[in-house]
């Protein structure tokens, strides 16, 4: 979003709605999340610009933690994705 360090995202993979957190960890997220009574629903993989995890808080909620190790999408002038950038 123009102006800000806010990012619409929209899956479309699961017909389930889910909130998205950046982290600076997706492993470390997960370890908190279990440790506080959560699950983890998909253990952290490897994506584009970094790792993922998908959890389930303590009272059910599907949240997605979302790292940028590799570092950001960038994009053309169209707005196209054209690879990672640091």
């Amino acid at each position: 979003m123009p102006e800000t360090d806010t990012e619409l995202v929209l899956q479309t993979e699961r017909p389930e709605p889910e909130v998205n957190l950046l982290v600076a960890s997706a492993d470390a997220a997960a370890d908190a999340i279990r440790q506080a009574g959560g699950q983890v629903v998909e253990p952290p993989f490897d994506v584009q610009v970094g790792r993922c995890a998908v959890l389930l808080d303590p009272w059910g909620s599907r949240l997605v933690a979302l790292d940028l190790g590799k570092g950001r999408l960038a994009t053309d002038a169209q707005k196209n994705v054209t690879g990672t950038e640091p």
